[in-house]
Order: C-alpha cells, then structure tokens, then sequence
C-alpha cells in the first residue's frame, strides 16, 4: 500500500468531528482581511522613503528657525544681539540638517535590512 492510499485511509477510518460552520461575514467592506492587507503592503512601500538632503535642508530649516527664536528671545537681555542669534540659528541649521540626514539614512538601511530578512 502506498503512501497515499494509508493516509486517506486513516483519513476515513478517523473523520473528524463537525465544528459549527463559523458566522457568516459580509465578503469586502470596511473592515475586510483583504482590504487590510493590501492596504498595508501599499502602506509599506510608501512608508520607505530613501533618505534625500532636500528634506534634510527643509527640516533643518524649520529648526534652525526655532532655533533662532528661542535664541533670541532667551538671550534678549544677555547681549546678544539680532545678527548673533542669527549666526547662532545658522550653525544650527547646518547640524540639524547633516543630523537629520544621517539619522534619515540610517533608519532607512535599518528598514530595508528588515525587509530583505523578512523575505528569506
């Protein structure tokens, strides 16, 4: 007797015991399995940006701006004047920026390795 002529014997010979046939669900819709797995495969792919100095330059903008008021409005009083707070901000800029992009490239390697092991 073959390999596959035993098991579908002991198959018949021990069937298994009925389960309730499990609530019937709307197939699709808001809240469908389905739906939720293509919308994270999608959300995935977007998600992973390659890191870029443009937006690093744009973040490092904003924050050298912060930067820049909260220098200046702290120092007031300390003599520091308008042009100081600026070179201030300016330095600040340039770090946030390089900061922000080697943090950006890292945590996008970091992604991509992740990825790449998830598929093996």
């Amino acid at each position: 007797m073959s390999k596959k002529a035993t098991r579908r014997a002991a198959r018949e010979a021990f069937p298994k015991a009925k389960t309730p046939p499990p609530a019937v669900r709307p197939a699709g819709g808001k809240y469908s399995s389905k739906g939720a797995k293509q919308k994270a495969k999608t959300k995935t792919a977007q998600a992973i940006k390659p890191p870029t100095w443009r937006r690093a330059v744009i973040m490092g903008f904003i924050f050298g701006i912060m930067y820049f008021c909260l220098v200046f409005f702290w120092q007031k009083g300390g003599g520091l004047n308008f042009w100081g707070a600026l070179l201030f901000a300016f330095g600040g800029f340039v770090v946030f920026s390089v900061i922000i992009y080697f943090s950006d490239r890292f945590v996008y390697k970091r992604k991509l390795r992740r990825l790449q092991g998830a598929g093996k």
